[in-house]
């Protein structure tokens, strides 16, 4: 199955849509660059069974005893009642020998950070290959017992996907933490674990690692490191500047940045992709970003510097750049706007709905395109 047949079968999912069907392959790398997080939205129901196939097992290798106070988080601050998306809640303090954060994402009611060796390449990105954590704000998600019990969350991406409770876990900073149910990617002898942890009072983390080897000793040092980077997550800690290379002016005032994701760029975090939201969103999950009907959603890459990065489509000068305006698959349900080089950055617009409030065109028109020198990027993407 090739990426972009993945693409339109996860999007058809997530968002109760027709999925996208045909899409180019410059289409495909622009947006897959922001890549579908797998996780447990992603990995639910008998369609997606066909891809990648979840197992629930016991992880008891390397479980030790938990140390300190394990009960629930009953005292001290609450959890954040949502995040703001503007700010990185969630950072890592340790991680293994060269493995280094490669990508986040914030939105008002999860925050998520992954890390691996490198940033794969958008064809060739697996969710094997990252240590990836998320937080979720207070009252989202709720334990029902353990073990035998499952984590349960009501936030958009994992709303009807419970993750079951395999056996405790070492404490993480004195708070009570569960293996979960592992994932299994590609060969049924490698798989990848959970571990669930209370980071808050009334707020839940929880981890995935990279994909593990049938290996009783590889399987021990993996739990070991899944403690370690959970005690060490900073909450709420400084983090690099978060910064967009772009700035939309002059929208209506309701219309607000709903999620995002970033990457590490030198010593700033840049915006990889955001969305607008002027209410509660409503089409699901693309690439780790929640969005809504009628209002679009953005990709942020620097230029490839290939001859056609839109493809070969007529195109039209907006703003002094040049743009490809295109109608997913002959319906007026997907708009996207493509913009190969504008400044040195490669930029999309997408919007699903027959009625959206402002054309893909007309979005673009209000946009400052800053360039690739992180100097002249902004920390506030509308003016």
């Amino acid at each position: 199955m090739i990426e972009s047949q993945v693409r339109a079968l996860f999007s058809a999912i997530a968002s109760s849509e027709p999925g996208t069907s045909q899409v180019d392959t410059q289409l495909a790398h622009r947006r897959g660059r922001a890549r579908l997080r797998w996780r447990r939205a992603g990995v639910a129901g008998a369609p997606v069974a066909a891809a990648v196939a979840v197992a629930a097992v016991v992880l008891a290798v390397g479980a030790a005893a938990p140390s300190g106070r394990t009960g629930p988080v009953s005292t001290g601050p609450s959890a954040p009642r949502q995040f703001n998306v503007l700010t990185p809640y969630l950072s890592f303090g340790w991680l293994p020998p060269g493995i280094s954060t490669v990508e986040g994402g914030t939105s008002r009611q999860t925050v998520w950070v992954n890390a691996a060796q490198k940033l794969p390449a958008a064809l060739d990105w697996s969710p094997a290959t990252e240590w990836s954590v998320s937080v979720d704000a207070a009252g989202k998600c709720h334990l029902t017992g353990s073990p035998g019990g499952e984590l349960t969350c009501s936030t958009p991406s994992q709303k009807g996907n419970p993750i079951s409770i395999t056996g405790r876990a070492p404490a993480v900073a004195g708070h009570r933490a569960y293996w979960g149910g592992s994932l299994q990617f590609g060969s049924p002898r490698d798989s990848s674990l959970y571990l669930i942890w209370q980071y808050s009072r009334n707020g839940w983390a929880e981890m995935t690692s990279p994909s593990i080897p049938n290996d009783r000793a590889k399987q021990a040092a993996a739990h070991r490191d899944a403690v370690k980077i959970a005690r060490q997550i900073r909450y709420g800690a400084a983090t690099p500047p978060l910064l967009f290379p772009v700035q939309l002016t002059h929208l209506p005032s309701r219309w607000r940045i709903s999620s995002l994701t970033y990457e590490p760029y030198g010593k700033v975090l840049r915006a990889a992709s955001f969305a607008l939201g002027a209410g509660s969103p409503n089409l699901g999950a693309d690439g780790g970003l929640q969005f809504e009907t009628g209002l679009p959603y953005f990709t942020i890459e620097p230029a490839t510097g290939l001859t056609n990065p839109c493809g070969r489509r007529t195109s039209k000068t907006i703003n002094g750049y040049r743009v490809v305006l295109t109608n997913e698959h002959g319906t007026r349900s997907e708009h996207d706007l493509c913009a190969g080089d504008a400044d040195g950055l490669s930029l999309g617009i997408t919007q699903f709905g027959a009625h959206p409030a402002m054309s893909v065109a007309g979005v673009f028109a209000h946009m400052r395109v800053l360039g690739r020198n992180p100097a002249n990027w902004t920390g506030k993407p509308l003016g």
